[in-house]
């Protein structure tokens, strides 16, 4: 784009739920652009100079407008970009004039905080799923409704970055919005977050995964009679290869390689002990979920549990 005037101004564009900033030039010599969609009083639908749908935002911008009118750019305060026909785009839509922009706005903030903080790629649905969930819970808390998160526990031990996260993004809360949510927002926020770490994953199956979890490591601490080291970079790896290895389980996926038979013997003769707590969760998950663990993935649980368990502390008889 040709700037003719000296009045630049640096806008946020939004491609793909991955923010940017480029110049635009908005003023008395530049085009104006057309309504093709009005979304709120704050957010519309243009078509930029390649024919593509964008969704812009400014306080007021349709105000006392209707299709086809021209928007002067100097009040656009965010610029919208994502691929026609895309769900994101009609998820965005909805979510614009379902709720106020600042949510979305705070949202864009703590994602990429979180982006930076834990230097990981995060699902473009997020802003969308986060904000609506922000927005519902401040509505709640306003309202005096406060629901407890029976998970706070297991997220805070299986998802410490980004548990540390969720308070952070509290913290963004509460200067953006001025009240201060309970701590157990921070845990749902992190499920937020974990979720959109793994691809193809849903809220629904991101808690079975957390209970599941839990589940697994209560049967290696009552077996053993150990508290885990949580700072240990074992107990880290430990619950890394559960995120997969119960994932798998939930999507009834089998991990199988069978030219590691005479490994897997090795193994289990060498660390007796954390095999048989491996057979216990292997009876465990049978028994709840109707799923075989294979050799081999009994082979790394047995790995995994030896390692964490020799760093771990016997509990007071």
């Amino acid at each position: 784009m040709v700037i003719t005037h000296r009045c630049e101004l640096n806008l946020f564009a939004y491609t793909g739920l991955r923010y940017r900033q480029m110049g635009f030039c908005f003023c008395g010599g530049c085009e104006f652009m057309k309504i093709q969609r009005i979304l709120t009083n704050n957010a519309i639908i243009i078509l930029n100079e390649k024919g593509a749908e964008q969704i812009v935002c400014g306080k007021g911008i349709a105000f006392k407008k209707r299709i086809g009118d021209e928007i002067d750019g100097r009040f656009i305060d965010k610029t919208f970009m994502l691929m026609p026909d895309s769900k994101l785009q009609k998820q965005l839509e909805q979510l614009l004039a379902d709720i106020p922009l600042e949510y979305i706005e705070l949202t864009y903030d703590i994602v990429k905080m979180a982006r930076l903080a834990m230097n990981v790629t995060l699902s473009d649905s997020l802003v969308i799923s986060l904000a609506d969930h922000l927005y519902e819970t401040v509505r709640r808390f306003r309202e005096g409704v406060n629901i407890s998160n029976g998970l706070a526990w297991e997220i805070r031990r299986f998802y410490e970055r980004e548990y540390e996260v969720g308070l952070l993004a509290l913290d963004m809360v509460e200067k953006k919005l001025d009240l201060q949510l309970p701590k157990d927002e921070a845990a749902y926020i992190a499920m937020h977050i974990v979720n959109a770490e793994t691809d193809n994953s849903t809220m629904e199956e991101t808690f079975r995964q957390t209970r599941l979890i839990g589940d697994i490591t209560r049967v290696v601490r009552m077996f053993f009679g150990i508290d885990f080291d949580e700072s240990s970079g074992y107990y880290y790896r430990f619950i890394t290869h559960l995120n997969y290895f119960v994932r798998r389980i939930l999507r009834g996926e089998q991990y199988t390689d069978n030219s590691n038979q005479e490994l897997n013997d090795i193994i289990f003769e060498k660390y007796q002990k954390a095999y048989q707590c491996a057979d216990r969760i292997g009876d465990f998950v049978a028994e709840k979920l109707n799923y075989r663990i294979s050799d081999e993935e009994k082979m790394y649980i047995t790995i995994h549990i030896q390692l964490v368990v020799s760093k771990a502390s016997r509990k007071e008889k």
